[in-house]
């Protein structure tokens, strides 16, 4: 059995390889673009506690110490500054602090630091209460700017 193409047959083939061809440049710039996006993050020693003393992460262009205020218990506002140094430290936009457990769900517990004449980022935070009695929280410092930095630091409430 004798199959003819004809150019129909031809045209069609030819559009539906240039989509094929299409959708992989397109998918390639899309994944480069998500991975330059990506956030650089940096954790802290889990033993340095940032109640009433600062706690340091840092590369090798950026550093960031995180302070809390000298009291943090639930439902009670308590104070969070953030200082930064490092050659990046100036691209710098916005700050965002979040409260979260792990393996455990807290809700939404993001506070946005404001930038100070001085240079440090200052804002107020208030913690859940955890229902299961747990004290142990992760706290997210995120930057954005010009960059895409997380600090990581652990926080022990009620000692």
């Amino acid at each position: 059995m004798e199959q003819n193409i004809t150019a129909k047959d031809l045209l069609i083939l030819s559009a539906f390889i240039l989509v094929l061809l299409l959708l992989g440049v397109l998918s390639r710039n899309w994944l480069q673009t998500d991975s330059a996006h990506q956030s650089i993050v940096l954790t802290a020693d889990p033993h340095c506690n940032p109640v009433n003393k600062s706690c340091v992460v840092s590369d090798s262009a950026l550093t960031i110490a995180l302070t809390l205020g000298e009291r943090v218990q639930p439902l009670t506002p308590f104070p969070v500054l953030v200082r930064l140094a490092g050659e990046r430290a100036a691209q710098v936009k916005a700050i965002a602090v979040y409260f979260t457990m792990a393996d455990m769900d807290m809700g939404f517990n993001r506070f946005d630091l404001q930038q100070q004449a001085n240079g440090t980022w200052q804002g107020s935070a208030i913690l859940p209460v955890c229902t299961a009695g747990r004290q142990d929280w992760r706290v997210t410092v995120k930057l954005t700017g010009n960059l895409a930095y997380s600090g990581e630091f652990y926080l022990l409430t009620g000692f």
